[in-house]
């Protein structure tokens, strides 16, 4: 009140000292009040300590929750809304989209939000807040809570499935699934794997007295399973208390061909580690052979024969094909190669960072002695002016450091050589240095199956299947800075456009429904993904709110003088009153 009642008085005080010799004749002192009146609107309408607003609506804000958790078997989102709608004005959080149940039930922003409009909040929800321990508790002190939690029954869900997202036809598909069962489930639980109508995989979990278990399934795909396979993980038997979590999806791509194939033309210990990084840090199928003796190979993983026919079929079709030992044969095929040909000069060679190059971050901040030294190294193997040299080695730390680690380009494709013999000791001795072999293999892989000439795809999916409730994500690939970048659409509600809008970070996301679509995107380049109908909203979860009514009392929301517009209009006709007796008495 105190500001309001300084400018009043100011005005007045102002007015009286302007016309204190003139207040005996009658129009001066109505010139005075008019002054008042007009400069204490002006004061009012600078100082603006707001008004209440007594014709604000004042009833309850109400934040209905309308996450899949409410709409889940058991959940109650109908009797929710009519409790809503009876309590005051309805907005809903934890939504996908408008009128989208979303997978995550976050309170704390449109509650922050809805206590900022100044009106009595309530919350109804079932209580399975993600975000609760998040909120302040005076916060949640203030609010009114109404709780309708979900009834639960006997219930087997497939909270998590892993498994490869590409094989070559032929090998061996292995999947993990984690299962969850309710205190009245059964204890065991029949779980399939199925490819269309092709069952390819069968199992039963057993949870015994626990309420989570894990079970791993493996299997040779079957013959001519080629392409690209949407799989089918549910839980067979009969129906339990929520269908939804019963099925999960799993997209795997077959080719006829590994991606990666890794020769042993020397059957030595970093043959070995070679074949067992790659597979570890390559996205591709990869397969191995090693030559035992001169003209039989065995396979690196079961040491099964095979016929040298099928081991140079599968390096000339190869994405990457890396050799360990004689390189005559291999100097041409393959798309992208990594040769590592024998050493000829032993010595303990201690080997540390090169120039710039695609490896370069493997080596950012090691010493040399902190890794083991390689037992010998091959001289003369790279130019670093017609490539680039990713790591150096010098013999017991001094003299000239020569290059084991490069790489070039040229109309064959990428090469990338490493010169230098035993590095399997840095797997093995683990740490820093096991580090620094992984990230070292895994980088040059990178840089060999990208394509010089750019990806078509502008952008693509980080994953190919999103659970329910979830914004599908997409991530810019192109060169460039991002740039909005309409799409097309084609899955279960027919064909659509969109627009993908990229952050400062190169990410998009669209809300869409469960199915698969296949999308298309402007100036080439397309791919599928998937929504499955699982949601870890539709596994119940802890009850983190406690149903109470709110302690705080609302004041009534204020409003800006500066909306009043008709004390515009007495500051105008207060100074204009003001003149014209002024004129009238002849003063200026």
């Amino acid at each position: 009140m105190l500001p309001p009642v300084l400018a009043v008085g100011l005005a007045i005080a102002v007015a009286w000292w302007s016309w204190r010799d003139r207040l005996d004749a009658g129009l001066a002192r109505w010139a005075a009040l008019a002054r008042a009146v007009g400069l204490g609107a002006l004061l009012l309408l600078l100082v603006d300590p707001g008004v209440a607003n007594h014709r604000a609506d004042t009833r309850p804000l109400v934040l209905l929750d309308n996450s899949i958790s409410m709409h889940a078997a058991g959940g109650r989102a109908v009797e929710a809304a009519r409790l809503a709608a009876s309590l005051g004005d309805t907005t809903s959080f934890g939504e996908l989209s408008g009128g989208e149940p979303g997978g995550r039930s976050d309170l704390l922003d449109a509650l922050g939000g809805a206590v900022a409009g100044g009106r009595q909040v309530i919350v109804v929800s079932d209580g399975e807040i993600a975000d609760a321990a998040t909120i302040p508790q005076d916060l949640i002190a203030e609010t009114t809570v109404r709780l309708l939690p979900r009834r639960r029954g006997s219930d087997v869900a497939l909270t998590d499935v892993r498994a490869p997202v590409r094989l070559t036809a032929g090998d061996t598909l292995t999947i993990d699934v984690e299962a969850l069962r309710s205190t009245d489930a059964p204890d065991t639980a029949t779980i399939a794997v199925r490819d269309s109508s092709t069952l390819l995989l069968q199992g039963v979990v057993r949870f015994g007295a626990a309420s989570a278990a894990h079970l791993t399934l493996s299997a040779p795909l079957p013959h001519g399973l080629q392409g690209e396979r949407w799989l089918r993980i549910e839980r067979v038997g009969a129906p339990d208390a929520e269908p939804a979590d019963d099925v999960r999806w799993w997209r795997l791509i077959v080719t006829a061909t590994p991606g990666v194939v890794v020769l042993g033309e020397t059957p030595d210990w970093d043959s070995r580690a070679l074949y067992r990084t790659l597979k570890d840090v390559a996205e591709v199928p990869i397969r191995g052979y090693t030559q035992l003796q001169r003209g039989q190979w065995r396979r690196m993983d079961d040491l099964r024969a095979v016929a040298p026919s099928e081991v140079t079929a599968a390096a000339r079709s190869a994405d990457l094909l890396a050799v360990r030992g004689d390189l005559t044969a291999w100097r041409a095929t393959g798309k992208a190669r990594l040769f590592w040909p024998p050493a000829t000069q032993p010595g303990d060679w201690y080997v540390g960072a090169g120039g710039m190059s695609p490896v370069a971050d493997a080596f950012a901040g090691v010493e040399p002695d902190s890794l083991p030294p390689a037992a010998a190294v091959r001289a003369g193997a790279a130019d670093s002016s017609r490539g680039w040299v990713g790591a150096v080695a010098r013999l017991a730390r001094r003299g000239t450091p020569l290059p084991v680690v490069s790489g070039r380009e040229d109309r064959a494709g990428r090469t990338v050589t490493i010169s230098a013999d035993g590095l399997f000791r840095w797997p093995f001795h683990g740490g820093v240095a096991d580090q620094v072999w992984r990230t070292m293999i895994a980088d040059a892989a990178t840089w060999l199956l990208a394509s010089p000439s750019g990806d078509s795809l502008r952008a693509r999916p980080i994953t190919p299947v999103t659970q329910r409730g979830r914004r599908v994500e997409f991530r810019w690939s192109g060169s460039g800075p991002p740039v909005p970048l309409p799409i097309l659409l084609d899955g279960p509600g027919g064909r659509r456009t969109d627009t993908l809008r990229f952050d400062g970070a190169g990410d998009a996301s669209l809300a869409l429904g469960v199915g698969r679509y296949r999308y298309t995107l402007a100036g080439g380049g397309s791919g599928t993904f998937a929504v499955e109908p699982f949601a870890d909203e539709l596994v119940p979860a802890p009850i983190t709110l406690v149903e109470h009514t709110g302690s705080a009392t609302r004041a009534l929301p204020r409003r800006s003088l500066r909306e009043l517009l008709w004390l515009f209009g007495i500051a105008i006709v207060g100074v204009g009153t003001e003149w014209m007796l002024r004129r009238r008495m002849g003063l200026r």
